[in-house]
């Protein structure tokens, strides 16, 4: 609340050679074009809050409040600055100058100085300048007000605000004692001395600080000509927020007890200002980066629900997450179609990184089983006695470091998919355990005797061929058979003619919606090199190189932009393992990829794949029986 004045000023406000005077009541007073101004102008180059007087003491400071076309001062223009009788105070068009009452203000207040006692005096100018603070919302007209109030009560010739953040310094400000700007406030007190003001988080008095004990022969205080000096840390909540500084360069011994005293119950009201004004920056700040992150999140919802309907589209609505239209694709698609809705196991057979658990997500969710657990579990990631406890569940006290009953996957799935990755990794014992409970229907927990029937369909995958870890005794025959009843042969990336260039605008879709990025788009010189990549990695290496290219760049993607694996990687003719490899490795894995194609063009009919093939059907048997393929049908 703004107090009253004992003794109104004068203001005679003139424009077009019309005049009028009001009267200045209280310690503030606005000015502007703005209706809800104290003094209203009708001037088009007045801003809407214009400028401010305000009073602190016996002195009237005029202030700036960041108006577009500036407020002058007897030609000159001022941020803040003392007003006078002799001065004209210019806004747009219009001129204010003192009337009556500065003089018999000062008289006033150089009458009751004499009377009232330093605590009065204390009391008066601390209120102005909280009241002050109250209707300030900008730093650096804050600290302007500060430093001019700390060099009245101390005396000083200069006065300082320096402000920390993070270990820097974020503001700071010189004004001397006739009310000017310092320039470069930062150069004029030693960092040596306001090291140890911030250190000490204590007010630090120096009488003379040339030949100070602690600072004697210091060279930045005996070339900046400092003696005395007072600094007083501006602390809110347990943190040090910056220093308040006074000095003297003229006199030692300027500041007492009593100065320090009183700089101290200023900057406590300082202090409270500067950290409420902090917590409303960083609000702001938080409010904003708000804004941004849920429109940022819009923005991805939309490109995830534009991107998530194109891949329906592209994958024929059946199996969500599987892009692909290459006659390879389809293949897989009809094949898959045809298990849909059957609960019979599924061995998904593929080169690392072709996509095998995205086949058995689509299998269960588009199958009866679709509202039931679909569970996963890597068989070569554990050693058996783990893997044991992870498939089958334990009961307490069964091995050390098993404080509790622990349901297994084969429960968690139950009614629902089970997928065992990597199938071909496990040992023979625990192929004993895996058969019994797919033969079954039950598992026994480890350290217990009590079988529990389970309802689950197993989907296992491998990137081996299982038959020939048969024919070595490396993997039981039995549940070979067992596992494979369909056999879903996922082909390599470097098979699917046509869906590099799909898959990789799916992913740079993905990535930049993920990353709340804009999407980019691949130059026809990326393409071509995309397309001759042999892609080791499959859908997976894909995948990965698209993500590196939405994080690192931005705009259309050229050819250099590529990793240099990728540019480097040349496709081998479809099924070819490379020259590195045996000549009959190369022959056997080529005789496969040509049986399998054959197989998956003709639905599965050894009839048709061996005319195609142009061999005997005996002979394609003899193949089939020999690389351990999917045997198909004998329909003619």
């Amino acid at each position: 609340m703004l107090t009253r004045m004992a003794e109104p000023l004068e203001i005679v406000v003139e424009r077009d050679n019309i005049r009028r005077v009001v009267h200045m009541e209280r310690d503030q007073l606005t000015i502007g074009r703005g209706r809800e101004t104290d003094v209203q102008l009708e001037d088009p180059l007045a801003s809407r809050l214009h400028c401010r007087l305000e009073r602190l003491g016996s002195e009237l400071f005029v202030v700036d409040l960041d108006s577009a076309n500036g407020t002058w001062v007897d030609g000159v223009r001022v941020q803040r600055r003392p007003l006078g009788p002799g001065n004209t105070l210019r806004i747009g068009t219009t001129t204010l100058r003192l009337g009556g009452g500065i003089e018999r203000l000062r008289a006033a207040e150089a009458t009751q100085t004499q009377q009232q006692s330093r605590e009065r005096e204390l009391m008066q100018t601390l209120l102005a300048v909280l009241r002050a603070l109250e209707q300030e919302d900008k730093l650096e007209r804050a600290a302007a007000l500060l430093i001019d109030a700390a060099v009245t009560l101390a005396r000083a010739e200069r006065g300082f605000v320096f402000l920390m953040e993070k270990g820097h310094m974020s503001l700071a400000l010189g004004r001397n004692f006739a009310r000017e700007p310092v320039p470069a406030p930062e150069r004029k007190v030693s960092r040596t001395l306001l090291g140890r003001a911030l250190e000490s988080e204590r007010p630090l008095l120096l009488q003379d600080a040339g030949r100070d004990g602690e600072f004697a022969g210091v060279a930045s205080i005996t070339d900046l000509g400092l003696r005395s000096l007072l600094a007083v840390p501006l602390r809110w909540q347990d943190e040090v927020l910056g220093l308040l500084v006074v000095d003297h360069r003229l006199a030692s011994g300027a500041f007492r007890q009593d100065e320090m005293d009183l700089l101290a119950g200023l900057s406590s009201i300082a202090a409270n200002y500067l950290g409420a004004a902090r917590d409303r920056r960083e609000i702001g700040l938080l409010r904003r980066r708000a804004a941004t992150l849920q429109r940022q999140l819009g923005q991805r919802v939309t490109a995830e629900q534009e991107e998530t309907r194109r891949v329906h589209a592209l994958s024929a609505g059946r199996f969500a997450g599987l892009v692909g239209t290459s006659p390879a694709m389809q293949a897989l698609y009809a094949a898959m179609e045809r298990v849909l809705e059957s609960d019979v196991s599924v061995l998904v057979v593929g080169e690392s990184g072709t996509g095998k658990e995205l086949v058995a997500q689509a299998l269960h969710y588009g199958g009866a089983r679709a509202a039931r657990p679909f569970v996963t579990e890597n068989c070569g990631a554990l050693p058996d006695t783990l893997l044991e406890s992870e498939l089958f569940g334990h009961v307490k006290g069964a091995f050390t470091g098993a404080t509790r009953d622990r349901a297994g996957r084969f429960e968690e799935a139950d009614g629902g998919t089970l997928f065992l990755d990597e199938v071909g990794e496990t040992s023979p014992a625990m192929q004993a355990r895996l058969l019994r409970a797919l033969q079954e229907g039950e598992v026994r927990r480890l350290g217990s005797d009590e079988v529990r029937k389970v309802d689950v369909r197993v989907i296992a995958a491998t990137n081996t061929e299982l038959m020939e870890l048969v024919r070595e005794g490396r993997f039981r025959e039995d549940l070979y058979y067992r596992l494979k009843v369909v056999q879903l042969d996922l082909p390599p990336l470097r098979q699917r003619q046509g869906d590099v260039e799909l898959l990789a605008e799916h992913f740079l879709a993905l990535e930049a919606a993920d990353e709340g990025r804009a999407r980019r788009s691949l130059t026809p010189e990326a393409q071509a090199v995309l397309q001759r990549c042999a892609w080791p990695g499959n859908v997976r290496e894909l995948r990965n190189e698209m993500r590196r290219l939405t994080l690192l760049g931005e705009g259309p993607i050229g050819a250099d932009e590529l990793s240099a694996e990728v540019r480097s990687s040349q496709a081998q003719p479809a099924g070819d393992p490379g020259p590195a490899r045996p000549l009959p490795e190369r022959v056997s894995t080529l005789e496969v990829a040509a049986i399998r194609e054959a197989m998956t063009a003709n639905q599965g009919n050894r009839s048709k794949a061996a005319r195609s093939l142009g061999i005997s059907r005996f002979a394609l048997l003899r193949k089939i029986e020999k690389y351990g393929l999917d045997p198909g049908t004998d329909e003619p």
